[in-house]
């Protein structure tokens, strides 16, 4: 077998249902799908196993997933995503290469995708250079870093990492990146390994996604190396500046004058993210929410920079939401 697609959840749920039609319709049909579930259920899908674990960490269950994976490659995919037609097709052309170990995906938001979703998606998408890809299309290119929400692996080659470090809650996927690159072989992104993601429902729900986020990427950054890139301490320093410019500044003419520009500057490349928008409606939106989300994920980030040496959390990112989906 060719393919083994991970999936972990909760439980069962509506995007877990909506995904399956459409891996049924896949290109490339040499593939197992493995069920990850907390808790027990009655629905049944072809070509899957459902195995459960009751309570535990989202890279413990990944592990188990794999450990019952049958596929030379592992997918992982999130519960909340379902893949292009060709997804695995695509990434069974990446694996020709046997000096290539790992793959990853753009995450598109979906067709159905509400007013909001589409903001919390394009304000990703405008991030960075570093963390774009992963929301919008970009050439294909070597990396060192993919979330699990769309990402391809050897399994013989993830089996030498000893897999995700189950006393992770979180940035799991991080981790085992970087374990990955010291066997030796490359890591790519290719934009054709189309996934459709659920973004966040709403804006409270988007904040705490990204303040998890930067809690674990400030908590990794003391770990490993490859975590110490400057476009990773830009949302810290920003709310560093923020809060002691504004104290300062009515202490010292100069920091004022200092904490002026830079806040001036701030707002013209919050201006030019709105026109990159290149969509009215989205614009403003997306401006108030890019600004929201650097302070939610710089003071994460500050967090996980002072967290202990097991993560600065013991629980998922899994937000209480509706998991009714609209039909498309």
């Amino acid at each position: 077998m060719k393919f083994s697609v991970v999936i972990i959840a909760r439980k069962m749920n509506d995007y877990i249902k909506e995904a399956m039609p459409y891996f049924k319709k896949q290109s490339f049909q040499d593939f197992e799908i493995i069920l990850v579930l907390e808790e027990k259920t009655t629905e049944k899908f072809p070509k899957s196993q459902i195995i459960i674990t009751g309570r535990t960490a989202p890279s413990n269950a990944r592990n188990v997933g794999v450990k019952n994976a049958k596929g030379e490659i592992i997918a992982f995919i999130d519960d909340d995503a379902y893949p292009e037609k060709n997804w695995l097709e695509k990434a069974n052309e990446e694996f020709k290469d046997p000096n290539v170990v790992a793959v990853g995906g753009p995450s598109f938001a979906p067709k159905n995708a509400t007013f909001f979703q589409k903001v919390s998606n394009k304000v990703y998408e405008l991030s960075s250079s570093k963390t774009g890809p992963r929301y919008g299309k970009a050439k294909r290119m070597e990396i060192d870093d993919w979330p699990t929400c769309n990402f391809f692996v050897r399994k013989n080659d993830f089996e030498k990492t000893q897999g995700f470090d189950s006393k992770y809650w979180g940035g799991e996927d991080t981790q085992v990146c970087y374990s990955l690159l010291k066997i030796g072989k490359k890591m790519y992104y290719n934009p054709d390994l189309i996934v459709y993601h659920h973004p966040r429902k709403t804006l409270k729900q988007h904040l705490k996604q990204t303040f998890f986020w930067g809690m674990w990427r400030g908590f990794f950054m003391r770990m490993h190396k490859q975590s110490r890139q400057l476009t990773f301490f830009i949302p810290p320093a920003f709310v560093a500046i923020f809060t002691f410019g504004l104290i300062f500044s009515f202490f010292s003419k100069f920091v004022r004058y200092a904490y002026f520009a830079f806040l001036i500057l701030y707002i013209i490349y919050i201006i030019l993210l709105g026109i990159k928008t290149k969509n009215f409606k989205l614009a403003f939106p997306v401006m108030a929410t890019t600004i929201l989300t650097h302070f939610s994920y710089g003071s994460g980030f500050i967090k996980g920079l002072f967290a202990s040496k097991d993560g600065p959390i013991k629980k998922t990112l899994n937000p209480a939401e509706s998991l009714k989906i609209k039909k498309q």
